[in-house]
């Protein structure tokens, strides 16, 4: 009989809560004790009621310690086809649905439909993708996944170092900090500002300088300009949370990539003159309210330190970039705004000064312009749909290659829109609950997050600032950062990471969580002696 199989994963950390998975006629419910695994579901048309009915909904909710229900969220699907028919979670961020090729359709009704869930207790966060039939080795399983974890992340460094502990005469760079991939590219409102004036005597111009777009080269101008919301679509959005949440779930680490508006937009839209979050030359995120929400985070917390890392990569030159003159100005001026205590900002020392220190004096914005990374991420080796090449970066990486830069970046999130396949496929036979990043989130994450709390201490033993960073940033991601910092900040030197064992909720099963990623340590890795590259991945960038 006709079906559609479901993949589901779920990560708790917040105690006593659960989340049930339901389809007609079955189900499963998830623990803490189901974190990073998965589970199969399949939408059944033979318990589907109704004689020629293929259409079943399949739902999560999620349940407190009581069992009270404090979030759930649908979509029904068609058996038959395999397509969503309607839901809770067709599209993948609030201001945008995106039907099928050529068409560009805004559907305010959908704003809230991948919003966390947030109640005094918990946040709740989720995705779903909505598969085809394997097309360009993309799953041919739809996708969820859910996590649960503590409001209380939103003080987590205030925890782990407590004021006047003995955790906080370590330096800062003790934290291992959790980062959103490209973290401005939360929304598609100023793209989409933008892009609905685009005609088609801009695509000439526009095919040179969107990521993407040279895969399309058989599309007439006059059909592409149609298309330019699902292509932006489809490589830039890597998140759909606001800054606060962000902050909220335990981020600590944001790179932003400040310009000017395209001279080619400034002239057919509406949005103001400043700076915005650039992906090539898309606009995100406007520089003034990123920075304006970090400081009224920062002002309501008193034990949190936030790490900006100003970036340029890939942005196309057309765009003007601000001065460092601009940026202290517009650091000044945000900071100016604190009305709870002194609030200033710093350079790349306060990487290496007491974290009590930068309390004390209110130096707890950190802001490093361009700086060198020891990263993780490759464009061969994250182009993929896989996770073997990413755990092969990971393990390639050691204390050595730490020792000249203050930052290591491990990247979770694959760039698999860089395969050109998958892109297209992607844009031409996708709606917004398809973009080709939802695909592998939670699959990747099952198998990532679990090497890094493993290993990650193990390998790189420097006393260097690291850094977690993905898409979709969640509480699983989040939680991994807590956790590390806790064992580092425990310790008197790093070099002691082998004897300290995993501590708190998020460390109780470490031996199955060794297990899990062991196969992956066994791989073979050509090169393990080369350099890592020191590079800044944009979602699209294609080498």
């Amino acid at each position: 009989m006709p079906s559609k199989g479901i993949s589901v994963y779920s990560y708790i950390s917040a105690e006593g809560y659960e989340v049930e998975f339901n389809v007609p006629k079955n189900s499963v419910r998830n623990t803490a004790a189901d974190n990073f695994t998965s589970k199969d579901l399949e939408v059944e048309s033979s318990n589907i009621e109704g004689l020629g009915h293929y259409t079943g909904r399949f739902e999560w909710k999620a349940f407190d310690p009581e069992g009270n229900n404090v979030g759930s969220k649908y979509n029904d699907i068609n058996s038959l086809t395999g397509k969503l028919e309607a839901g809770s979670m067709t599209s993948t961020v609030g201001d945008l649905f995106c039907k099928p090729a050529y068409s560009r359709v805004l559907a305010k009704e959908k704003q809230a439909e991948f919003a966390p869930i947030v109640t005094e207790a918990v946040i709740i966060t989720f995705g779903f993708y909505d598969a085809g039939h394997g097309e360009a080795g993309l799953p041919n399983r739809d996708q969820c996944y859910v996590t649960i974890c503590s409001t209380s992340n939103k003080a987590w460094m205030g925890a782990v170092a407590p004021q006047g502990s003995p955790q906080a005469q370590h330096p800062f760079s003790r934290f291992v900090l959790a980062a959103p991939h490209d973290n401005g590219m939360n929304s598609m409102q100023q793209a989409d500002a933008v892009l609905s004036s685009v005609d088609s005597d801009m695509i000439g111009e526009l095919r040179k300088m969107i990521p993407g777009l040279h895969h399309f080269p058989h599309i007439p101008d006059e059909a592409l300009v149609h298309m330019l919301p699902n292509i932006v679509y489809g490589v830039s959005i890597t998140q759909k949370k606001q800054i606060p949440v962000m902050l909220a779930l335990g981020a600590r680490y944001f790179e932003f990539r400040p310009a000017k508006l395209l001279p080619a937009f400034q002239k057919v839209s509406k949005l103001p003159d400043k700076f915005y979050f650039q992906h090539a030359c898309i606009p995100g995120l406007a520089f003034e309210d990123f920075l304006n929400a970090q400081v009224e985070f920062l002002d309501s917390n008193p034990t949190e330190i936030v790490t900006i890392h100003i970036r340029y990569d890939n942005i196309v030159k057309e765009c003007k970039k601000p001065t460092e003159e601009e940026i202290h100005e517009a650091l000044n001026s945000a900071c100016a705004s604190a009305q709870n205590g002194k609030l200033t900002w710093g350079h790349r020392e306060c990487f290496s000064k007491p974290i009590d220190t930068l309390r004390s004096t209110g130096q707890r914005l950190i802001v490093v312009i361009m700086a060198e990374k020891y990263d993780s991420w490759t464009a061969s080796a994250y182009a993929t749909l896989k996770v073997d090449p990413i755990l092969a970066r990971f393990e390639s990486m050691n204390t050595a290659g730490q020792e000249a830069t203050d930052i290591t970046v491990l990247q979770c999130q694959a760039t698999s829109q860089s395969i050109k396949e998958v892109l297209v496929y992607s844009v031409l036979s996708a709606n917004a609950a398809t973009s080709c990043l939802t695909s592998t989130k939670g699959a990747l994450d099952m198998q990532t997050l679990p090497w890094i709390r493993a290993n990650a201490l193990d390998r790189l033993q420097a006393e260097k600032t690291i850094v977690i960073m993905n898409d979709f940033i969640d509480g699983a991601t989040t939680d991994t950062s807590i956790e590390l910092s806790r064992r580092r900040l425990g310790m008197d030197s790093l070099s002691d990471s082998n004897s300290v064992p995993g501590q708190g909720a998020m460390g109780q099963d470490r031996e199955g969580q060794e297990a899990l990623v062991q196969p992956f340590q066994e791989a073979s890795i050509e090169d393990k002696e080369k350099p890592i590259e020191d590079s800044a991945p944009m979602p699209g960038r294609f080498d």
